[in-house]
């Protein structure tokens, strides 16, 4: 019986004990902020139209660039008029610019006055490297397909470089800053019938090496190349016909090129801007002008190349060969043909949004 009643309390104490546990642990579970899932951040920008018109004349093949912390906008092409029905451009007769302009926020523009200026053209690569301004290659009703190169400490005054550089003339290259070096990638030489599939680096803008005699990548213009987590990236553009491309290419050096992805989501397109901004590689703008299917007009991100993420369509209409430039962290959209082949003179600014 003695041994009856030990079991008995035995195991009411043991049950007093689970109950005091168990209130003990949910009680405190309840007394203690539950920690909140950390909510992943939502990338997004905020457009803003900032001009409709603008003094300069509508154009695109253009160069805009940050200098002495203002925005600039050099050269370009106007073809209003010249479209044929089929869509052919009379680009010998269209006129071409080498007129200076400059802001300090996007909306007013002061026409700057220069001496010694190169011959107007278009497609041309402008970059402030080690306190100067060059300007490398394009195209000009004057002087045809160039090589040369133009420099300046002031953006007025201008001289013409005794070199020319040791890669072919062309225009529709890319230039980019990368490791204290110059680069320019690819391009095109309509009269030699020829797109380059190639990439060179300065240290000065004179004496220029190649980097590889065998580049992966298919030789190309109108393609957008952006520095991004310490890697140049090239994406898109087109060939000598009508074939556009939409792969995305990296190096770490600018010799070895790894294949990140030949299908992103995103459309094929050519004439659009990728740039490093907010922490993600951003690819933005299309012509999108194929009259039974347009597609279309769009912006994505990454932050590694490869996964890729829709921001949307945006507010301004598809285009081609306008410039996206980084001033004041926000970015500058301005000019471009548009899908109705005709030019733009307007300015767009995007301002970064983290939710």
């Amino acid at each position: 019986m003695m041994k009856e009643n030990s079991v008995k309390i035995g195991l009411i104490l043991a049950g007093i004990l689970a109950l005091f546990l168990a209130y003990y642990f949910y009680s405190g579970q309840e007394l203690r902020p539950r920690e909140e899932e950390p909510k992943e951040e939502v990338f997004n920008l905020e457009w803003k139209n900032l001009a409709s018109t603008t003094p300069w004349s509508k154009r695109d093949s253009h160069a805009t660039f940050v200098f002495q912390n203002k925005l600039w906008l050099i050269g370009g092409i106007n073809g209003d008029g010249l479209v044929s029905p089929s869509r052919q451009v009379k680009y010998w007769e269209a006129s071409h610019f080498n007129d200076v302009w400059v802001s300090e926020d996007g909306v007013n523009w002061n026409e700057i006055e220069t001496e010694n200026i190169w011959p107007p053209r278009r497609s041309m690569s402008i970059v402030e490297f080690n306190g100067r301004l060059l300007m490398f290659g394009g195209w000009s009703p004057v002087s045809g397909y160039s090589n040369d190169a133009w420099q300046s400490s002031d953006g007025i005054n201008w001289t013409k470089l005794e070199f020319s550089p040791a890669w072919e003339a062309r225009e529709g290259q890319n230039i980019e800053i990368f490791q204290g070096k110059l680069w320019v990638m690819g391009g095109v030489n309509y009269d030699k019938r020829k797109v380059f599939a190639d990439a060179w680096s300065s240290e000065d803008g004179i004496t220029w090496i190649q980097a590889t005699s065998s580049i992966p990548w298919a030789g190309r213009w109108d393609h957008a190349t952006a520095v991004f987590d310490n890697k140049i990236f090239l994406m898109g553009g087109m060939d000598l016909e009508t074939h556009v491309y939409r792969d995305v290419w990296s190096s770490p050096d600018g010799a070895n090129w790894t294949l990140v992805t030949d299908s992103p989501p995103w459309q094929s397109r050519q004439g659009h801007a990728a740039v490093n901004f907010g922490g993600r590689l951003l690819v933005m703008g299309r012509l999108n002008d194929d009259r039974e299917n347009p597609g279309p007009n769009d912006i994505w991100q990454t932050k590694d190349g490869v996964n890729w993420e829709s921001l949307g369509e945006l507010p301004w209409d598809g285009r081609e060969d306008f410039s996206a430039t980084i001033f004041k962290d926000k970015i500058y959209i301005m000019g471009g043909m548009g899908q109705d082949w005709t030019w733009r003179g307007d300015v767009w600014e995007a301002t970064l949004k983290i939710e």
